[in-house]
């Protein structure tokens, strides 16, 4: 079973995005900031986290950036999924080094298919 960390300021988004995954066999942690996020790997390291891009204090393009940089998370996929979606907002996400992006108000079911994607690649493509 996955491991997946929602990483959402919006409450009522993350439990929606949590009871979802978790109908669907993942094992969910659910953080809303950076500090959270950093916290949570003192427990486990994610197999996939999911990215929100306006988040308080440290933002989504930000965080991306420096899990990339940890050498815990360098190799975890990250899907952005945000309502900043003009083509600047979407270019930095990957400049970042988000692996996928979807734009809010996106399907559920979409968000299970593009994790799946990601965690089947193989590990010298993460």
């Amino acid at each position: 079973m996955a491991l997946c960390c929602i990483v959402e300021d919006h409450g009522d988004t993350r439990e929606g995005y949590a009871e979802y995954l978790m109908g669907c066999g993942y094992d969910v942690r659910t953080v809303g900031d950076s500090a959270g996020f950093w916290r949570s790997l003192d427990y486990a390291v994610p197999d996939v986290i999911l990215m929100d891009l306006r988040l308080p204090e440290v933002d989504g393009w930000t965080l991306t950036r420096l899990i990339r940089e940890d050498p815990r998370t360098s190799r975890v996929p990250v899907v952005v999924i945000s309502a900043s979606v003009r083509d600047e907002d979407r270019a930095r996400a990957f400049e970042s080094g988000a692996d996928a992006f979807l734009p809010k108000p996106c399907g559920l079911d979409e968000i299970v298919r593009e994790m799946e994607r990601l965690l089947r690649r193989p590990a010298d493509k993460a």
